[in-house]
């Protein structure tokens, strides 16, 4: 089956990183169609009103529309290029302009949706003033508003043998494992690591205890912890072998437990210099925003691309 993926741009060396990601990505995917999108400068709402009364207003916002699709028809074709000169088949990219309505992340990820895009690829900041597309926030709000589809933030290119999945066993995580074996399906070169931390006492229940309970409390934990990963491991090779995934091509690690799960992973990743790191949006507590872990992830690991799935 071919993936679906949607690349948003504007003329940033951050989008840039984007499309580079996503053309190294592609070798490994297979069959795969792209769509560069960009969005269109906001027309402010007063000027729209005069424009429906005022004919003069009118004509001028008819320039001002026209000028700014022209301007984003032509950063898109030169997008496109771009992907084309990277060993990308022309007949594999559309482009698409559209003008914005709303709030930019907002606006990208309903078209995502309508149109079930597997993913969405964006670059971590963007350009400045009236242009400005992918600064913290609007990423952040990507990342805080996508209800189904992925999110990649794009830093590094990506490398076959180094892809990192932090995992926690719950229903989570093994969202993560089908966005990943249905992206990888059928590949045979990409190798992944599934990261567990161990959790700690004091990030699940705050407690009065005794030395002797705290020890008991925190032995229960540790195999309830291995339990749960061990039922998880079980349903994720499943997962991945339904989709042509070998089971040698896969590596499960626990970390003994750390006073910062976000912390130890991007320490982690980047000792172990994986480039891109697959996570849960939200981990077992399953909240609609992004939640610590994930936001710490992205944010730390600037050089590097972080998947964030729902």
């Amino acid at each position: 089956m071919r993936k679906k993926i949607l690349i948003a741009t504007d003329a940033s060396l951050y989008s840039r990183k984007a499309m580079e990601y996503a053309t190294s990505l592609a070798a490994s995917i297979g069959k795969v169609d792209f769509v560069l999108l960009h969005v269109q400068p906001m027309v402010s709402q007063y000027l729209a009103e005069d424009a429906m009364r005022l004919p003069k207003v009118k004509q001028e916002l008819t320039r001002v529309n026209k000028k700014n699709e022209t301007i984003s028809r032509q950063l898109l074709e030169e997008c496109k290029s771009f992907l084309v000169s990277r060993g990308v088949d022309a007949g594999c990219i559309a482009i698409e302009t559209q003008a914005r309505k709303g709030g930019i992340a907002e606006h990208i990820l309903q078209i995502a949706e309508d149109r079930s895009f597997d993913a969405v690829v964006v670059g971590r900041r963007g350009l400045s003033g009236l242009q400005e597309l992918f600064v913290g926030s609007v990423t952040t709000s990507l990342l805080n508003h996508s209800r189904v589809i992925p999110v990649w933030v794009a830093g590094g290119p990506f490398v076959p043998d180094k892809v990192l999945v932090a995992v926690d066993g719950s229903s989570q995580s093994l969202r993560t494992v089908d966005h990943l074996a249905y992206i990888f399906s059928g590949n045979g070169t990409v190798r992944f690591e599934f990261l567990n931390i161990e959790p700690l006492l004091s990030r699940i229940c705050e407690i009065d205890t005794t030395v002797s309970e705290t020890t008991e409390l925190e032995a229960a934990i540790l195999t309830s912890n291995q339990k749960c990963i061990s039922d998880f491991s079980a349903q994720a090779l499943t997962i991945f072998a339904n989709a042509g995934i070998e089971k040698d091509r896969i590596r499960f690690h626990t970390l003994k437990k750390q006073l910062l799960t976000g912390k130890a992973i991007v320490d982690y990743a980047q000792k172990e210099k994986f480039r891109t790191v697959v996570i849960g949006k939200s981990g077992a507590g399953g909240s609609s925003d992004i939640g610590k872990v994930a936001k710490y992830a992205v944010q730390k690991l600037s050089d590097d691309t972080v998947w964030v799935v729902p």
